[in-house]
């Protein structure tokens, strides 16, 4: 049956697996060679989750025609870490988290968290589908009621300076600026709004993957170390 890296990549497709917070982001890129498949948000509050629901969906990919299963998340607190590469190869960014594909390079993450070091990122897919301080604060509400959850929430945000919202260009602005600024007013914080850049996402869909992505060829896996560097 041979070796589908040796084939034409053009003839090939390719499976992106990845956070749905970024999902507006990547389906961009759609070009007719990749398929689909977002995970809820809720994988980070368990990363050690995180690898077996991957590991899961890359041991399902069994048809040859592939050029790689690419995977659109960082490190994650670990959570990628022991994926292994069955039938094909397994390609994901080189990055701590996914800040550095909204801002478009680990260069721009590490400059923004040199001048400012209390920011909390926002973007619409985090809004839609992850969490915000406003959101979190209402689901302490319910469980301990607003006086503590108000308390809890100002302690566990207490070193927070400004909200940053990052503009990836998918979407109307105004409702996630809104969102935003109630954040900001409600931890008593500065907020911003930043143009992202969408490269790495390009790059992520469509290649080439540079120095900027691991290459796991089958049977290696990915490591922690990997990632020390950065």
């Amino acid at each position: 049956m041979g070796n589908p890296q040796n084939r034409k990549v053009g003839h090939l497709k390719r499976v992106i697996l990845a956070c749905s917070v970024m999902e507006q982001e990547i389906r961009q890129f759609q070009n007719g060679k990749a398929e689909f498949k977002f995970f809820d948000y809720g994988l980070h509050w368990t990363p050690e989750n995180m690898a077996k629901a991957l590991q899961k969906e890359i041991d399902q990919v069994t048809e040859e025609a592939y050029d790689g299963i690419v995977l659109g998340y960082g490190l994650c607190s670990n959570g990628i870490v022991g994926i292994r590469a069955r039938r094909h190869r397994v390609i994901v960014p080189r990055i701590h988290d996914c800040i550095s594909l909204f801002l478009g390079s680990p260069e721009s993450y590490r400059d923004q968290a040199v001048r400012h070091p209390g920011t909390y990122y926002l973007t619409p897919g985090w809004i839609e589908k992850g969490e915000t301080p406003l959101s979190k604060f209402e689901s302490y509400a319910r469980s301990y009621g607003e006086e503590t959850a108000r308390w809890v929430l100002h302690e566990e945000m207490k070193n927070y300076t400004r909200i940053l919202l990052i503009n990836t260009g998918v979407s109307h602005m105004e409702p996630y600026r809104n969102v935003a600024r109630r954040n900001a007013e409600f931890l008593n914080v500065s907020f911003e709004e930043l143009e992202g850049q969408s490269d790495l996402f390009r790059r992520l869909v469509c290649g080439p993957w540079d120095e900027n992505f691991l290459v796991v060829e089958r049977g290696g896996s990915i490591s922690q170390e990997m990632f020390l560097d950065l």
